[in-house]
């Protein structure tokens, strides 16, 4: 009677489902079943009353039974919110349900809704930030969606219920979830565990997670897995609670359930499997992850498509770990498995991490012969991969192919360009882009704007990088972290550390609290300056603010302790990094390499490389790199030479980081035919030439006073798109001041400020140069005060310099006078100072102003280097028995 009661049971008003968007049942309660409903209600009153511990009787079920008087009023009300979903009414809204509830299992099988991490940043904004239906998604499910799904926020807005629950179900699950009182859930459903359903007990547990009760949620599945109907493969509950953890942040309570389950002798399916193992992908548990799908195959779980595309995904977060996803793709292939639209996103996406274009071409290529449709995001991710690599020309010629085949770009497809355009030093043409989506209509977020403050930032552009700043503030836009981030290594790029620490105070100010990543970024910048004393301040700091070194920061410490000259401390730090269990990685290993390149010791460095071999973990194209400039630096040019027979004969992959590393080490060893072989190798092979060979090859032709071909790289440099920077103007002075030509180089100086580059500290020395070697000291002065308003402090080079040239022009008092106001200003004089002083006294025959200078040298300087002082007295002392023989 109970069971027949409740099959025709309305579901009293206040007490339905409590989601705004369900229309509530619209029939009433007919006469007959009246009294097995009585029956029903004072069962669960009493239930109520036993639990409530004041002894007071709760209201809220009496006053739902008072208002059956109100049932016309109510049904007219159900009826008006039925037509908002159709003239269907009743049946429309249950087609619709089912049809929901169909997606509901299809999602819960395929292991998650896709939604990324927030932390993924940029990237995530590849994957998921798009809008056009049917798009195949990267990192959840591979499934087809009509919803814009950025992210799990907007995947939620304005969900509708989507469980259809009998009437008792729906009666359980308002009970429960309305009450104000603790509920004994195990005796509610034990009073009606001969009425129930599995999938009233599924829908009940699916709308207690969406009401982010999973408390309530794990009780009862509790009393569900003891009761003697469950079953574990029939209901596909497994899935459901996983993502009901996973959204709580309570993924070990799922990983506990999942073992409590397997113990209890319930087999766990391919669907459970996934959803575990894409919950572990979601939480940024890898290595659980993949436990999770080694165990899988153990217990004779066969994983499907999805499963290995989850899996993939995992890889692809891992950053690093893009060998062990290929190889994952060959084995789903030789198992039959027809990869998808979502597998070669997937992977395509993978090939950023290494900058492997060529591999991201050929699955690109292998995409469509496969008969798989290329999307918006498969274009995207391809951008992304040619966009950190720095190609801008490859990833402009993606852009317009994709407008080609119907997917018109949008926000994320431009970024990506305009970041291209920034790694290759082309801030103008990064902004370019920017106003050309504008243009479009395509609206610039905060992505454009930091991918435009870095590229800005790289090219030296400080004021266009603030006004991009303030442009940030005026259009409404909030800066994030990575805002912040890029600005504070702008400044700290530029040695700019006043500067540095203000934006680091207004981020803080802002309300974003410094990450890791923030602070590695202040240990580069002070590390990069051999700043020993800053550095171990900002650690210190960062420690304080509760956050503890990652992998990063030992390898910045390791960085910066070897830009201070100390090698032995960076090995020091390398070591203590292995013993606070951290394993190193190629990064680590190729961080320690660029130190010992950089010192030139390169036994040293072939033992690093030698324990990356042993360690499994394979050299890449950067950890050649660094073999050649510790050869080049270390004068063993014969195995540079070794290592370039290698690369030019295929030995080697003869790739773009490798000739450009040919070309640097050749330029700066005066290597002329060497290093324009390895160009002409770069242009053969069709890679794009960057900003630094370019000026590699001036500055080589410069040196050698080769002026043709100097200004004859710089025009193809101009055809290629690149406009110069301060390197390239700087070369270009150094060639007019060796040659004499002392107004050009300032012509060339005034060239580069109409441009927009704003000269640097080796600018107005060069032109200061200039015009000393010319004897022009007046106008060499007055370039001087130009430099020195524009709040650049002379260094020793220019001091020298002045000091050189009033020597040599018998000038005496005007040298010391220099002399002494370096010393007033804290640029210590050495050896070349004193010595183009005594040589010019020596030149003239004063040998006894020489010897007075070298006494005074004593007296004003005593820490000054014994072994130099030695020299230059030897100087004087040769120079007067020269004199005395020739008398």
């Amino acid at each position: 009677a109970m069971a027949m009661a409740m099959a025709s049971l309305a579901l009293p008003p206040l007490l339905g489902p409590p989601n705004p968007h369900r229309p509530p049942s619209v029939t009433t309660l007919p006469s007959s079943c009246k009294g097995s409903f009585a029956v029903l209600r004072r069962v669960l009153e009493s239930l109520h009353q036993t639990h409530d511990g004041d002894g007071k009787k709760v209201a809220s079920w009496q006053r739902v039974v008072s208002r059956e008087s109100e049932k016309d009023r109510v049904q007219n009300q159900h009826c008006a919110v039925a037509e908002c979903f159709g003239s269907g009414g009743e049946e429309s809204w249950q087609l619709r349900e089912r049809e929901q509830e169909q997606n509901e299992r299809l999602c819960l099988q395929c292991g998650g809704d896709g939604a990324e991490e927030a932390a993924e940043k940029r990237r995530e904004a590849v994957v998921l930030g798009e809008e056009t239906r049917g798009d195949i998604k990267v990192g959840g499910n591979g499934r087809k969606g009509g919803k814009d799904r950025r992210g799990l926020k907007s995947a939620k807005q304005g969900r509708t219920s989507q469980i259809g629950l009998s009437e008792l179900g729906k009666f359980i699950y308002s009970f429960i979830s309305q009450t104000s009182r603790e509920v004994n859930v195990l005796l509610l459903l034990d009073s009606v565990k001969e009425s129930l359903s599995e999938m009233d007990l599924v829908g009940v547990i699916k709308e207690l997670g969406k009401e982010r009760k999973w408390e309530m949620t794990l009780e009862v599945f509790d009393w569900m897995r003891k009761w003697e109907k469950f079953s574990l493969e029939r209901t596909a509950i497994f899935p459901v609670l996983v993502k009901i953890f996973t959204v709580e942040a309570k993924l070990p309570i799922a990983l506990d359930l999942f073992e409590s389950l397997k113990l209890q002798g319930c087999a766990m399916d391919v669907y459970a499997y996934t959803s575990l193992i894409t919950a572990c992908s979601r939480s940024r548990k890898f290595e659980e992850a993949l436990d999770l799908f080694e165990q899988m195959q153990e217990d004779g779980c066969k994983p499907n498509l999805v499963t290995y595309n989850v899996v993939l995904d995992v890889h692809r977060k891992r950053r690093r770990s893009w060998q062990d996803a290929f190889f994952l793709f060959e084995k789903m292939k030789n198992q039959g498995m027809q990869p998808d639209e979502y597998t070669y996103n997937t992977l395509i996406s993978t090939c950023a991490c290494a900058s492997l274009c060529e591999k991201a071409t050929s699955l690109f290529l292998e995409m469509k012969n496969a008969g798989c449709r290329p999307d918006r995001v498969t274009y995207n991710a391809l951008l992304d991969v040619h966009g950190k690599a720095g190609l801008y020309k490859e990833a402009s010629d993606i852009l317009k192919e994709m407008e080609n085949a119907g997917y018109p770009p949008n926000t994320i497809s431009y970024n990506e360009l305009i970041a291209a355009y920034g790694r290759a030093g082309m801030c103008q043409a990064a902004s370019a882009v920017k106003d050309d989506m504008l243009a479009k209509g395509v609206p610039p977020d905060i992505f454009t704007f930091t991918s435009l403050i870095s590229a800005f930032s790289k090219a030296g552009y400080e004021s266009q990088a603030m006004a991009t700043y303030r442009e940030i503030r005026e259009v409404g836009c909030s800066p994030n972290l990575v805002t912040f981030n890029a600005l504070i290594s702008m400044y700290g790029k530029r040695a700019k550390f006043e500067e540095m620490i203000d934006i680091f105070e207004d981020m803080k100010t802002s309300g974003c609290v410094p990450n890791i990543v923030t602070w590695n970024t202040l240990l580069a910048a002070f590390g990069k300056n051999a700043m020993h004393v800053e550095v171990t301040r900002v650690f210190s700091d960062m420690k304080r603010a509760g956050l503890e070194p990652d992998k990063a920061t030992f390898n910045i410490l390791i960085d910066a302790y070897g830009r201070c000259g100390s090698a032995d401390q960076a090995v020091g730090i390398y070591r203590g990094m292995q013993r606070a269990g951290f394993l190193p990685d190629l990064a680590t290993y190729n961080t320690l390499l660029a130190v010992l390149a950089r010192e030139g010791l390169w036994r040293p460095a072939e033992t690093v490389l030698q324990e990356i071999k042993n360690n499994n973990c394979n050299p890449n194209s950067n950890s050649y790199a660094s073999m050649l400039h510790a050869y080049a630096n270390g004068g063993q040019m014969e195995s540079v030479k070794r290592i370039a027979e290698d690369i030019y004969s295929g030995i080697m992959d003869s790739n773009r980081i490798l000739l450009k590393t040919l070309v640097l080490v050749y330029s700066k060893s005066d290597m002329v035919e060497e290093a324009e072989f390895a160009y002409s190798q770069l242009q053969t092979k069709g890679f794009t030439i960057d900003m630094n060979t370019f000026n590699a090859m001036i500055a080589l032709y410069a040196k050698k006073r080769l002026t043709v071909k100097a200004m004859e790289t710089l025009n193809f440099m101009k055809r290629s798109g690149i406009s110069p920077n301060v390197v390239t103007y700087n070369c270009i002075m150094g060639i007019y001041g060796r040659e004499g030509k002392c107004k050009r180089t300032e012509c060339v100086l005034r060239h580069m400020q109409a441009a927009g580059e704003i000269p640097d500290l080796v600018s107005y020395n060069t032109a200061i140069s200039a015009y000393c070697k010319c004897g022009q000291l007046v106008e060499a002065a007055r370039i001087f005060d130009e430099m020195v308003d524009t709040g650049l402090k002379p260094d020793i080079f220019t001091y020298n310099t002045f000091v050189g040239s009033y020597a040599n022009q018998e000038m005496f008092d005007e040298a010391l006078n220099v002399v002494d106001y370096m010393r007033k200003h804290r640029c210590k004089p050495d050896e070349v100072t004193y010595k183009a002083v005594v040589d010019a006294y020596l030149r003239v025959e004063k040998f006894k102003e020489a010897s007075l200078f070298l006494q005074k040298i004593r007296e004003k300087d005593p820490g000054f280097d014994r072994g130099a002082y030695r020299r230059i007295a030897d100087c004087i002392t040769e120079s007067k028995l020269s004199e005395m023989q020739k008398s």
